[in-house]
């Protein structure tokens, strides 16, 4: 639906194979380089950065169905200094969606729904986000393609009172998230009470471990602690969907684009109390042509899964930029300037 790098996209037109079907793409790269022979001191030092943005949506429409999917994938990495030092990663993300919807009845604003959601990453990423090992403590990946990956399947009601707004309400969703790498999934927190991306950790009692997570433990980490390679959850999703154009030049042609969602979920079976959320809002400024200028922003928040911390603002950080891991929102910000052309 949106990405937060920034990147020169190339979009088409919706290609229209029949009166049901219709077909979208676009794709983007993004390349930047500077070189510094001798430089003075102070001035900086060498760069190159490149990345790639492609997104293909299909829509199959008739009276009463709709089925709506997209596939989104952003990979982008950077160099700095000389040197042997690897490329360290910017922004990389497999996000694949997709959206039945059934009409009660024709002309009804009510349906039956189905919204399915798939994410994960490309490649491996090392301490301090680089693409291999950079000598330091940890030489495994900490994370890499369906290591981890979060599925959430969520049929339910739909309520679309106009082209803009969707809401789907699902009160029976599945929410897996799952690590195919044992060494991933073994990975914790300092104190040894959580794994990192959110799949069941903890204990050593085989019969508590199951009686909590409602899943079987995959092993014991070296610390004789168990851990399972995938998480069951069940609750409720509420999910928002807005999108709306501003502004008609005298062409006729609005200038102002929004496109944003909002997805709450709670799970019944573990803390049902602590809400899941991700917010994504994206909104482009079309200046002259292909030509736009992007806000883009994301909101995260899950309970079960630690994101990386700065306590206390100071400069004596970790190998990541961050002291340490924990619970808490995650924030994503960005303005991109595009050129949009048709293919």
């Amino acid at each position: 639906m949106m990405s937060f790098a920034s990147y020169s996209n190339a979009q088409s037109d919706s290609l229209k194979i029949n009166d049901n079907w219709k077909f979208n793409a676009s794709v983007g790269l993004d390349f930047a380089q500077m070189l510094l022979i001798n430089p003075k001191l102070g001035a900086g030092e060498n760069k190159i950065a490149f990345g790639a943005n492609s997104i293909l949506g299909a829509l199959y429409k008739n009276e009463r169905f709709t089925w709506k999917s997209t596939l989104n994938i952003n990979f982008a990495v950077q160099k700095l200094g000389r040197g042997n030092k690897p490329f360290q990663k910017t922004f990389d993300e497999i996000r694949l969606t997709s959206l039945f919807n059934y009409l009660i009845k024709k002309d009804s604003k009510l349906g039956y729904a189905l919204d399915i959601s798939f994410l994960t990453q490309t490649t491996p990423t090392f301490e301090g986000n680089f693409l291999s090992y950079n000598n330091t403590p940890i030489t495994h990946s900490l994370s890499k393609f369906l290591s981890p990956a979060t599925l959430v399947v969520s049929p339910g009601l739909s309520y679309k009172p106009n082209d803009n707004f969707t809401l789907l309400l699902s009160p029976a969703s599945y929410k897996t998230i799952f690590v195919t790498d044992d060494s991933i999934a073994r990975l914790s927190n300092a104190d040894k009470t959580q794994s990192l991306h959110g799949t069941p950790f903890g204990g050593t009692d085989r019969a508590a471990f199951i009686n909590k997570w409602h899943v079987k433990p995959s092993g014991f980490t070296s610390d004789g602690i168990l851990y399972s390679k995938n998480s069951l959850q069940f609750g409720a999703t509420l999910k928002l969907l807005y999108q709306q154009k501003f502004l008609k030049d005298s062409k006729g042609k609005e200038r102002i684009a929004l496109l944003s969602s909002l997805t709450l979920f709670s799970d019944y079976l573990n803390k049902p109390q602590f809400i899941d959320l991700e917010f994504l809002v994206n909104t482009d400024f079309y200046i002259y042509k292909g030509l736009s200028i992007s806000i883009a922003a994301s909101v995260f928040y899950d309970y079960d899964v630690l994101i990386q911390k700065n306590n206390d603002n100071d400069i004596n950080t970790g190998i990541n930029g961050y002291e340490s891991t924990g619970r808490g929102i995650s924030f994503i910000q960005s303005l991109l300037i595009k050129y949009n052309f048709l293919f």
